[in-house]
């Protein structure tokens, strides 16, 4: 029997609702729409494709594949920047028809107060999830990319715009669904009283609380795929400020800050996002592109380089105008110390950036308005978007896929201005000199802020009361994202730029051992990487810290997983 025949054979039961299966022979088309993943570096043929609609769905397969050891990959909104979310000669079960977003109500314990929570399924991705919580003026630490699906960002940690002010999206997970690689259901937290009765009739969901709370400990961050397939996951969520505003401060829109050197810029980046600095920064990040260079010799950390400074801020206008203006005015402190300068150029670059910060400051709160929840339940004046790609604005992106590689680091609290000038330097490189502004090559990296509101406020915590995540990394200040895109599709409806694309090819693989080059240069007060900005190269306990053993643990004592179905490269086995 084939394993079309075979999966056919299996849903049997479920004729009246039963998965779409797909494979390369029949449904072609759809099969091609399935198998695809965001990174188009990477093309896969699954040997099957199931799009399951529930868990005892998922369940059954399970089950089924660990008994005749048929080798899986699961893919939710296919977003893993290495691709291992789908894999050539294995059965993909893809959650995109499983993208159910509830907001429901329950009364917290000992209390007549109604609390609000979200259950959503693996395969919605932000722009549904964000859609939905706006009707409600409630939202969750989700991330930039709209088309990023809910389940391998918060099992990743989930860094997003809301960071700062609410922490990482996987530190307001309450609950879970998951299936074990015995077909076993689980009920995880605050799902076991959302879900009374047991999925399947003949498998009773097991409720040992202390293997619960290690399986969610390990979904916080503990990375995806390792202790099970989860079919849903419940969020905490909180309520939108009233007042919000999204601001963009772009090197070449302010001449006078052209002429910052770059570690000025990002040691005034760090010193926005400081503990205890600025606590109406909801979240924010810093691009810096990368440089090519002639020969060694040109590279050095007093380099300029373009940059983007993209936040959003909930505060009134006054508010958001002191911060603006203390982060001028640190920018001209900066100025003062910079050796290279004479006395009439430190004043004139200090006039020209308190000048162009004020036109900004006007052009900026001209748009700042406050939300009424009571008359506005279709939408929410604050869009929370993807900030790397993006052109004109913190805006709506398209979300294109498109080749590329990535790689991280994450700064140590001993990171300073040392880290700052390797990091410049590393920006620089041999490899992206040439004619490349004829191709469509990007290549820079993106400093995203962690610490924050939230991350001080836990520190003072008891350890019963902090949310326990296996997320490493929450007393780091920031992540360091390098990245390089290229083959990118034309913005708007315009035809892709043909002599582009061809030219290139010319500096794909530059682009690329850029990359490599970026993952082992000597950065002092780094140590780590961030399982969410995947790559394979990087060692797994790099990605997991001081929770590696740990999560070891809970795989292969919680898992069920006798067979290791749950693997792939950057699994925690």
């Amino acid at each position: 029997m084939s394993l079309i025949d075979d999966l056919k054979h299996l849903f049997e039961a479920f004729a009246a609702n039963p998965p779409i299966i797909l494979s390369p022979d029949e449904c072609r088309d759809e099969y091609d729409k399935s198998r695809k993943v965001f990174n188009r570096r990477f093309d896969f043929m699954p040997s099957a494709i199931v799009q399951v609609k529930n868990t005892a769905q998922v369940a059954t397969l399970i089950e089924h594949a660990t008994k005749h050891d048929i080798e899986i990959a699961v893919k939710s909104g296919g977003h893993d920047h290495e691709g291992e979310c789908v894999a050539t000669g294995k059965l993909l079960i893809d959650f995109q028809l499983m993208n159910n977003v509830n907001v429901y109500q329950a009364q917290l314990p000992s209390s007549t107060e109604q609390a609000f929570g979200v259950r959503i399924q693996p395969g919605a991705i932000f722009e549904k999830i964000k859609a939905e919580l706006d009707t409600y003026h409630l939202g969750i630490p989700h991330g930039t990319c709209q088309s990023v699906a809910i389940a391998g960002y918060t099992m990743g940690g989930g860094w997003g715009p809301w960071t700062r002010k609410y922490g990482m999206g996987c530190e307001r997970l309450i609950g879970a669904t998951i299936v074990l690689g015995d077909g076993t259901v689980k009920y995880l937290g605050v799902s076991a009283e959302l879900n009374q009765e047991p999925i399947l009739s003949d498998r009773e969901p097991q409720s040992d609380p202390d293997q619960n709370n290690s399986i969610l400990w390990a979904l916080r961050g503990g990375g995806g795929l390792s202790y099970g397939i989860v079919t849903e996951l419940v969020f905490k969520p909180f309520k939108l400020p009233k007042i919000a505003q999204s601001f963009v401060i772009k090197s070449d829109s302010f001449p006078a800050l052209e002429k910052v050197k770059a570690v000025d810029i990002i040691a005034a980046w760090e010193q926005l996002t400081a503990p205890g600095q600025n606590p109406n920064l909801i979240g924010t990040n810093l691009k810096v592109n990368a440089k090519g260079v002639k020969c060694v010799s040109e590279i050095s950390e007093n380099a300029l380089l373009s940059w983007q400074l993209n936040g959003h801020f909930g505060g009134t206008k006054t508010e958001l105008e002191t911060m603006m203006t203390q982060w001028a005015y640190y920018l001209v402190s900066l100025i003062n110390q910079d050796p290279g300068l004479t006395d009439t150029e430190k004043q004139q670059q200090k006039n020209d950036v308190i000048h162009e910060f004020n036109e900004f400051y006007q052009r900026t709160c001209a748009h700042a308005v406050e939300f009424n929840a009571a008359t506005n339940h279709t939408g929410y004046s604050l869009d929370f978007d993807s900030w790397d790609r993006e052109l004109g604005g913190i805006q709506l992106e398209t979300d294109e896929p498109a080749p590329h590689k990535i790689t991280s680091r994450m700064p140590t609290s001993n990171w300073g201005s040392a880290g700052r000038q390797a990091l410049v330097r590393s920006l620089q490189s041999t490899l992206l000199d040439g004619d490349a502004t004829d191709s469509n090559i990007a290549a820079y990296i993106t400093l995203g802020a962690i610490s924050g509101q939230y991350y001080s406020d836990k520190q003072q915590l008891s350890e019963q009361d902090k949310v326990s995540c296996a997320f490493p990394y929450q007393d780091r200040p920031f992540t360091i994202q390098y990245q390089a895109w290229w083959d990118q599709p034309a913005q708007g409806n315009e035809p892709a730029d043909i002599a582009k694309l061809i030219s290139t090819r010319f500096y794909e693989n530059r682009a690329q051992d850029w990359i490599e080059s970026c993952r082992s240069f000597d950065i002092p007060d780094t140590k780590g990487a961030f399982i969410s900005f995947k790559d394979a190269a990087v060692k797994t306990e790099d990605y997991f810290g001081d929770s590696y053993e740990s999560l070891i643990g809970v795989k292969l004592d919680q898992s069920q997983d006798s067979k290791c179905l749950f693997r792939s490269r950057k699994t925690i086995i």
